[in-house]
Parts: structure tokens; C-alpha cells; sequence
């Protein structure tokens, strides 16, 4: 296809070279905030048939949608607003992308520079807005026909590469003068875009980057032979791609380490993984086990469990190995001895065959495995008899109840840290906001996720999170899928019931739990979801699968007794502590 040359104005060919050649480098997906500085973008984007288009009218919700999409379809995806504090709005999904390394294209309108700080409407100052949460920032000039085109589409090949090529967001920021509406008059640009004669003919992009890293061990400390010959263990944090997780079991394999595996690495509750390993680590006997390991082989960070985390930073290691994409610290005990740069299934394949199983002891792993499925038992005994539909038992048993390859969206604070606690069996794809690991935007990431899933997806979170996003149900209501949104209402901030702030009980209620008396129904209601509220959990099963079965969004909401999980969760760490 051709790039057509005539245009209503320079601020629509602006726009049509801006999206023409996000799309070249690989964008499908187009988020799009009603606004009127941002018109040219819109109208453009609304004309171009390559993209898919989403539309939501609230722009914090948007931007964490797109972060959804982003993740799920583990390409970049473009979010445009116009000018003011829509663009503000944006900035915590920025935050999450920056911190969980997602690709988004935040692509802002903007006014003029004789508008800014001389009281025009809707006119902030934008420059830097997002300091430098973005890795790459464009602050292009009004359009101008003396500004060849060609800068234009270099600048944001640059910039793309410098972020999104790195998994990484980039924000381009856009002033446009009025008009900002067609005229009903077209304008020729072909002489303006003259030298641009091969690129408009053609589908690639202006410059192309080459990125891709080689993966080597050239620069590592010690050679692989030494360092896999001793005990170790392997920890896998966030992996996004079964791919790389199946590397990582097929290494651990090889390597006869025990494998400790985070809620969001594919591989919680794999057979190939040791159970439980937050658990494993609050029981004396466990954590004494796990210490005789003098060496980490760690895979994707962001771990859920603070214990292991804490584990991990005052453990006296010989060395410390981290394997991922990106060049950011994540090293929250500032102990590790090398970084190895690259994909993950890449590195791990590479290293599997380097390996021939020398370093395992398989007395010490059968010790460990042996704890650990007590560990095991103990977490099924806690909860076999009949009773109450608690968030414990949830945490042990949601992912039973869930169909085969159903996509599992998991919200911060207590429904994250139940289910890398206590659950039980393996599911199908992870999501979570992990990055900062805000309550905020965490409907309109799942919904994100669930438009490229297109299966049956459950995303749990709290009451106080459902609250926070309750604009997104519109976002849930546009899906076609399956999907359930599982409320857990304890009436307020549970976590907070589990910290040091407990003991003053009046000032913890008041101040930090924050109990509200509210129930999603009516919310539900509105924005015309179906509503279920099991009080059982057989109820609950029955609800998933008559949910699994039907297109759109539903929420079903369980209530749960105020202060109940932290109970429990002392209940059990209690028992953990003198297994042996």
C-alpha cells in the first residue's frame, strides 16, 4: 500500500507519519481517549485499517488496558490522549510498564508554545511529565513543512528502539496548532515528501535496528563448569513465555537443582518444582535446608514471596546468577555476581548443554522434596473438612476449580500472596502488576489481557482494588470472551491485619483497614455484568463453570469475614514452624 500524499492539513500528515510508522514497527493495537487537542491522531487512526482500535473514556483506565495487551500479546501497543490532566492520568500505568519492563507508545496531544503557562485552557506543561519512567522521550515541534519528513520517522525509529525494542515504554509528545479538524479542503504534500519516495512505496520501517543481543558467558566470572558444580538452587521469578519456562525446568533437570518457583514464572505447581517454597522457607527444618545451597541460578525477578526474597539477599553466596532480557538492577540484596543478558530460553537452552547433572547431591534434594510435600500435606489438612468459603481455602483450591488452560489474573496485596502461598495445582497463563504492585488499574489490566487471550479468564483481586477501578467495568462489559472478575470482600485492606500495625486495633481500623460496608452488586448492575455471590464452596464451583461457558464479563463476589485470612495465615505458618 502506497502512503498516500494528500492530506486536510500538515497536522493530519504529521499524524498519519506518526501511526504509519508505529505500525511498520510492529503496533497493532491502538488505545484511543476522546479529546479535542488530539483530533488529528484520533481521525487519522480511526482511517487506518491496520489497527485494532479501543476506546475508553477514562484515561487512567486506558493506560493500564493497553499495559494488559501489551503483556498478553507481548507486543508494543499505543495509548493517545489529548492535552491536560488526561495525560496525567496515564502516568501510574507508565509507572507498572517501566517497572515490569512492558512495551507501551504514549502518545500525547499537546498545545502550542505560546499556549503554555499564559493561562490557555487545558494547557500544562508536558515536557518531561513522566520523568524518566519512559526510556525514551520524542518532544516533537508543531509540524512544519521546514522540518524534512524524514526526521520525523528517524526520531521515532530511534526512540522505539532505545524503548520498546527493550521492553521498555516511550512517550512522544505531540503540540498541535488549530485547526485540529478537517476543512473540507485537501492539501497535496508530495513535494514535502519527495525524498521519502522509497519508504512511502514500501512496508518496513524508515531505519531498521538490529538489537538482538548473542548470548555468551564470555564476561562470567567463573565458567559454567565451576559454578554448576556445588549445590544450588534455581529460582524462577517472572517468566512471561511457556517457552522460557520449560527451558528453565529442562535446565534444572540437567542440573539436578531444586527448582523454587514464583507464582508468576508458569511453573508454580509444575511437578518439576519444589511446593511451596514461601512456606518451605517459614519452617525451620526448610530454611536450614535450603541454606546448605551455596550458589543462585535466578530466572525473572519481581518474586512474590518476601521471604524468599529475604532469603535471598542475607544468604552468604559464593555466587549469584541472574538470566533475563533487560539490563535493570533487580537485585534487592545487591548480592549478585553476574548478569546474563538475553532471552531466557536462549540462555537456559545453552546452558543445559553445557551441563551434565555433576553438581547435584540427590540426598539433599530428596530432603528437600520430602519437606516440601509435607509441607504439602499440611496445606490440604488444613482445610479438607467441610466448611466456610474462606480466603485461604480459595488461595489452596481456586486453581482446581478452573478448566484446563484457563488464563489466571491475580491482583496485589492478599489474593497474590494466598495463591503463591498455599495453591496447590499448576494453571494456564499468569498475570499480575508486579512491577510497582499497585491496587490501582488492575480491572483494566485484566481486561487488557483478556481481548488477546480470547479464552476463559478469572482475574482475582481484593474489594479495595475492585473499588479503585470500578470506571474499568466498562472495559469488562466490551468483552466477548469468558471472563469472571472474583471479588474478595473482607470489607477493607485485610493485608493490613497481618503487620506490625495490629496492635493498636482502633487505629488499624480506622486509618489503614478502612472498612467501607459496600458490595460490588450494585456497581454490577450498572454496568449491566452479571452478578453471583456464592456462600459455598461448592456454590462457587458451580458458578465457574457456569461462567466458563459464557460469553462476556461477570463478577462474582465472596464475602469473607473481616481479619479471617490473617488468622489463618498465622495458623498455618505456626504449624510450619516446628515441621521437620
Amino acid at each position: 500500500m502506497t502512503f498516500p500524499t494528500r492530506h486536510p492539513s500538515l497536522n493530519f500528515l504529521w499524524s498519519a507519519l506518526i501511526l504509519e510508522e508505529l505500525s511498520r514497527l510492529g503496533v497493532e493495537h491502538v488505545c484511543i481517549a476522546p479529546g479535542s487537542r488530539s483530533a488529528p491522531l484520533t481521525l487519522v487512526a480511526a482511517e487506518n485499517s491496520q489497527f485494532e482500535k479501543h476506546v475508553h473514556f477514562d484515561e487512567r483506565g486506558l493506560g493500564f488496558f493497553a499495559l494488559g495487551l501489551a503483556k498478553s500479546t507481548r507486543k508494543p501497543v499505543a495509548v493517545m490522549t489529548t492535552s491536560g490532566t488526561a495525560v496525567a492520568n496515564l502516568y501510574p500505568a507508565i509507572i507498572e510498564a517501566r517497572q515490569s519492563d512492558v512495551p507501551l507508545v504514549i502518545i500525547t496531544a499537546d498545545r502550542p508554545p505560546e499556549l503554555i503557562d499564559c493561562g490557555a485552557n487545558q494547557a500544562i506543561e508536558q515536557q518531561d511529565i513522566y520523568a524518566d519512567y519512559p526510556e525514551a522521550t520524542l518532544t516533537l515541534p508543531t509540524p512544519d513543512e521546514n522540518i524534512p519528513p524524514g526526521w520525523l520517522l528517524t526520531s521515532i525509529d530511534q526512540a522505539f528502539a532505545r524503548s520498546c525494542q527493550q521492553g521498555l515504554p516511550m512517550h512522544i509528545n505531540c503540540m498541535f496548532r488549530e485547526p485540529l479538524y478537517p476543512v473540507g479542503k485537501v492539501y497535496d504534500y508530495s513535494g514535502y515528501l519527495n525524498r521519502l519516495s522509497f519508504w512511502c512505496s514500501a512496508n518496513t520501517p524508515f531505519t531498521a535496528y538490529n538489537t538482538e543481543l548473542n548470548v555468551s558467558l564470555d564476561k562470567s566470572p567463573v565458567g559454567w563448569s565451576d559454578f554448576s558444580t556445588s549445590k544450588g538452587l534455581i529460582i524462577a521469578g517472572r517468566i512471561d513465555e511457556q517457552e522460557s519456562a520449560e527451558a528453565v525446568v529442562k535446565l534444572a533437570r540437567a542440573l539436578g537443582w531444586p527448582l523454587l518457583a514464583d507464582l508468576q514464572s508458569q511453573l508454580h505447581g509444575h511437578p518439576a518444582t519444589v511446593p511451596h517454597p514461601d512456606l518451605l522457607l517459614a519452617s525451620k527444618a526448610g530454611k536450614a535446608l535450603l541454606s546448605q545451597a551455596d550458589r543462585i541460578f535466578q530466572v525473572g525477578a519481581h518474586l512474590v514471596s518476601k521471604r524468599l526474597d529475604k532469603f535471598i539477599s542475607y544468604g552468604e553466596w559464593q555466587h549469584y546468577w541472574m538470566v533475563g532480557q533487560g539490563l535493570r538492577r533487580m537485585d534487592t540484596g545487591h548480592c549478585q555476581t553476574y548478569r546474563l543478558v538475553g532471552p531466557v530460553a536462549d540462555c537456559c537452552r545453552m546452558l543445559s548443554g553445557l551441563s551434565d547433572d555433576q553438581g547435584s547431591d540427590p540426598v539433599w534434594k530428596g530432603q528437600i522434596e520430602q519437606l516440601s510435600q509435607s509441607v504439602r500435606s499440611l496445606v490440604v489438612k488444613l482445610d479438607s473438612a467441610p466448611g466456610l468459603l474462606t480466603e485461604r481455602w480459595l488461595g489452596t483450591h481456586l486453581t482446581r476449580l478452573l478448566p484446563e488452560n484457563c488464563s489466571l489474573f491475580i491482583g496485589n496485596s492478599l489474593p497474590i500472596r494466598l495463591l503463591d502461598m498455599f495453591s496447590l495445582l499448576q494453571c494456564g497463563q499468569v498475570y499480575a502488576n508486579r512491577g510497582a504492585s499497585g491496587i490501582d488499574g488492575l480491572v483494566a489490566t485484566a481486561a487488557g489481557c483478556a481481548v488477546s487471550e480470547k479464552k476463559f479468564m478469572v482475574a482475582v483481586i481484593g474489594d479495595l482494588s475492585f473499588l479503585h477501578d470500578l470506571n474499568s467495568l466498562q472495559l469488562l462489559r466490551q468483552l466477548d470472551s469468558p471472563f469472571a472478575l472474583l471479588v474478595i470482600n473482607n470489607d477493607g485492606g485485610g493485608i493490613f491485619n497481618l503487620l506490625p500495625v495490629e496492635d493498636r486495633p482502633e487505629a488499624a481500623q480506622k486509618y489503614f483497614v478502612t472498612p467501607h460496608g459496600l458490595s460490588a452488586r450494585q456497581a454490577a448492575e450498572m454496568f449491566g455484568l452479571s452478578y453471583h455471590q456464592p456462600d459455598s464452596r461448592e456454590a462457587l464451583a458451580a458458578v465457574l463453570k457456569q461462567v466458563s461457558r459464557k460469553s462476556g464479563a461477570s463478577v462474582i463476589e465472596v464475602m469473607t469475614r473481616p481479619g479471617q485470612a490473617a488468622e489463618q495465615i498465622k495458623q498455618a505458618l505456626s504449624q510450619l514452624e516446628v515441621l521437620s
